[in-house]
């Protein structure tokens, strides 16, 4: 059986359950299981998690801190960029939704590129017409679809990570 299947997935305003889990409490028990099934995929960088919905930003963050990165949460790119100038710890990966309030993920992506040029970006949306905007724009960013499960957002956030950083391409 697939690990995904079994697992909650992160949307809009709640987890959605599979049939074998019925509440909040069972998707915190089993956070540990997944987090143990993903060893892997622990790290120690920053992440910079942009979100708009405040259930998927909570959620996330949870998830990404207790797999062992240090997460900013922001819920918008004034917001962001504001958390990266306070922050003392260069940002390692920058996770942003495309549709946020004020400027998009897009242009918040551009921005931290400049002042951070090591960063990574891994942008995600739940709307099919974003998927086409980021692929045409991704030099080499990462795309996360939405909603997505714990399994993938921590696969997905590893692969980023592990990508060669900008600045290093460039000079190559």
């Amino acid at each position: 059986m697939d690990p995904e299947s079994r697992e909650p997935v992160i949307s809009k305003n709640e987890a959605e359950f599979p049939p074998a889990l019925d509440s909040l409490e069972s998707f915190e028990l089993i956070l540990g299981g997944l987090f143990a099934d993903a060893g892997q995929q622990n790290g120690s960088e920053t992440i910079l998690f942009v979100e708009d919905e405040a259930f998927v930003r909570r959620v996330a963050a949870e998830v990404l801190e207790s797999a062992g990165y240090q997460v900013i949460v922001a819920a918008c790119a004034a917001e962001a960029l504001q958390a990266c100038r306070d922050c003392p710890a260069p940002v390692d990966l920058l996770v942003a939704d495309v549709v946020l309030p004020g400027m998009n993920g897009l242009k918040l992506a551009e921005q931290l590129e400049a002042s951070h040029p090591r960063a990574r970006i891994l942008l995600m949306s739940g709307y099919p017409e974003q998927v086409a905007l980021c692929e045409v724009s991704a030099r080499n960013r990462k795309f996360l679809p939405k909603p997505f499960s714990i399994h993938s957002l921590l696969r997905t956030v590893r692969d980023a990570l592990d990508q060669a950083s900008p600045s290093v391409r460039a000079q190559a």
